[in-house]
């Protein structure tokens, strides 16, 4: 092959296969950043206290509380975050950070257990949103047990249902349901 053969030729066909390729992972990019948003105006309309219905943890049945807030999210930092907060006023009370990076969404998990599992969100249906585990911040073993997914399943306006997937020596272990309604306060 000839130099002037590949300068004409072959090199005006990789530019182009590279421009497709490009324009291809941009609106990939974007599209994954219209779900972000879109996700996360979602986790913004949950905004208030939220009560257990039912539910299980760690394998455990979990009672029905309609008389104290068992979740509640609020939107924070000029709307650019919202706070999840599970177990409200209980001493295993845990936070949680849902945020937009470069248009995904995140959420960082501040666990009771001490951890902090950094995940993001996947693509999931119309009426969930499920997040794949990126990361576990303070978590000397692997083998420790941690939230290793979760999804927020909307059932209405004001009926949700929280999943926690849960890692125990490096497998999947008996993880956490939780169905709440959004109530007038009693």
């Amino acid at each position: 092959m000839t130099h002037t053969y590949f300068a004409a030729v072959v090199l005006p066909i990789l530019f182009l296969l590279t421009g497709c390729s490009t324009s291809q992972q941009h609106d990939g990019m974007h599209s994954d950043r219209v779900t972000g948003e879109a996700d996360f105006e979602r986790v913004k309309s949950l905004s208030g206290d939220w009560y257990l219905v039912g539910g299980m943890r760690l394998g455990k049945q979990l009672e029905a509380d309609p008389d104290e807030p068992f979740l509640s999210y609020s939107v924070s930092s000029g709307g650019h975050s919202v706070i999840e907060k599970l177990f409200v006023g209980k001493p295993n009370e845990m936070t949680s950070i849902y945020y937009l990076d470069s248009g995904r969404l995140m959420m960082d998990h501040y666990c009771s257990l001490g951890n902090q599992p950094r995940m993001v969100a996947i693509a999931g249906s119309e009426d969930e949103i499920p997040f794949r585990l990126i990361t576990v911040g303070n978590m000397a073993d692997p083998d420790e047990l941690h939230i290793s997914s979760h999804a927020l399943e909307f059932k209405g306006p004001d009926e949700l249902t929280a999943h926690w997937g849960a890692t125990r020596d490096r497998g999947a272990v008996s993880g956490s349901i939780y169905e709440v309604k959004r109530m007038e306060t009693p």
